[in-house]
């Protein structure tokens, strides 16, 4: 378990590492409007990607894992990657829309780039090396093109100036190793039957977990966005600067409960003993998170993105506290609720959020600037995991526990 969750969280990790990296390169050299229209599009392109995924990251490891045949389960990534293309095909045009019409997007090509790299990243077959416990091909074909991508593009940042070519090398590669994947782990026949009316079809029937992962993830996504319209330029760099932070940690929280998203669910094991561990270390983890956001927020923000772009620490606190209840609903909805087939509590409570989050956010942005904008998505996340966590306290108390379920079909 311990090598397993080394694997997962590791290699998300060397990925952050390269983006800390090149984050302050971007902020001196492309300065406020660069730095704002690169959140911005990537703000975009985030919920588009959550779209393009169609809920496969939440639903599709749990019925990979439950399939016997390796037929079976490479016809569920066929099925995913053609659906998701499909996705990805129609969301550009849209993006390209969203883009001129939001307002500090100065630089429309850096925006619009980062937005495409952005939602490109709902078509990587991490999901799939997640269900089948190969987190060597994540490596090869999802983190190392993203690093090469960063890191290849310092001295060409630096040489010309241009902005743009890190957003366009972040696609460029990224789309080169999901392709990759495809070329050496799939072929043909598993695509065999899967015409437009059949991806129709597909598509309709992954509307509930598509529809939980598009509510979680519009809402997670939108931060950005909202502050942008309520607070000022100065406000909105600030939280950014505390938002980039913020992205980069939920990494760690994504990695490791992408390495016991699987083992949770595993055949012939006691389900709810590794529910409960699950729950234990991504609190553990939600908790260093904040005190680590909240302490060392700040001058890490200075030191990586200048004093003209740096965090405040009520910001940065409210952001850690954001943290760790996305920390806690990692487990609570991806561990607990959704093998047991209770995905409408985890789309009520993510609804739920979303109703009383962007309001917060909006108003207490305009009263608060950058800070408000934090104390609104924390207090939606509140919500978010108050109705989730006594849906498992009844789930744990039932005597027909949810441990004799052992999948879900997307």
């Amino acid at each position: 378990m311990i090598k397993r969750i080394a694997a997962f969280a590791g290699l998300p990790l060397l990925a952050s590492l390269a983006s800390f990296i090149l984050l302050p390169i971007i902020a001196r050299v492309g300065g406020a409007p660069a730095w704002n229209s690169l959140a911005v599009g990537q703000a975009v392109g985030a919920i588009a990607a959550i779209v393009i995924g169609l809920g496969w990251p939440l639903t599709g490891p749990a019925a990979v894992a439950s399939a016997s045949e390796e037929s079976v389960r490479r016809r569920h990534y066929a099925v995913s990657f053609v659906t998701r293309s499909f996705m990805f095909v129609c969301s550009v045009p849209l993006m390209a829309l969203a883009l001129g019409f939001a307002s500090g997007t100065s630089q429309f090509p850096v925006a619009f780039l980062m937005a495409c790299a952005q939602a490109a990243a709902g078509l990587t077959p991490a999901w799939y090396c997640i269900a089948t416990g190969h987190a060597g091909r994540i490596a090869k074909y999802d983190v190392l093109p993203r690093m090469a991508a960063t890191l290849g593009v310092i001295p060409l940042i630096f040489a010309t100036g241009e902005i743009y070519l890190y957003p366009l090398a972040l696609l460029v590669l990224g789309l080169t190793g999901t392709f990759w994947f495809n070329k050496n782990h799939s072929d043909r026949q598993d695509y065999r039957g899967l015409s437009l009316p059949v991806v129709f079809r597909e598509i309709w029937g992954l509307r509930a977990g598509a529809g939980i992962t598009v509510a979680a993830g519009a809402y997670a996504s939108t931060p950005v966005l909202v502050v942008q319209f309520a607070a000022s330029a100065t406000g909105l760099a600030a939280f950014v600067s505390a938002e980039k932070l913020y992205r980069i940690g939920q990494l760690a929280t994504a990695a490791l409960g992408n390495s016991l998203q699987g083992w949770v669910s595993e055949f012939g094991t006691d389900h709810r003993q590794r529910r409960k561990f699950s729950l234990v270390a991504l609190s553990g983890l939600g908790t260093a998170g904040w005190l680590i956001m909240a302490l060392l927020g700040p001058w890490a923000s200075t030191l990586l993105f200048g004093a003209a772009l740096a965090a405040d620490f009520w910001t940065c606190f409210w952001f850690g506290l954001s943290f760790l209840l996305v920390c806690v609903t990692t487990s609570t909805g991806a561990h607990w609720l959704v093998p047991a087939k209770q995905m409408r509590v985890v789309f009520t409570s993510t609804i739920a959020g979303a109703v009383v989050g962007l309001p917060a956010m909006i108003v207490l942005a305009g009263l608060m600037g950058g800070q408000g904008g934090a104390l609104g998505l924390a207090i939606g996340e509140i919500l978010v995991t108050a109705i989730q966590f006594a849906a498992v306290l009844r789930l744990i108390r039932a005597k027909a526990p949810e441990d004799k379920v052992e999948g879900v079909t997307p």
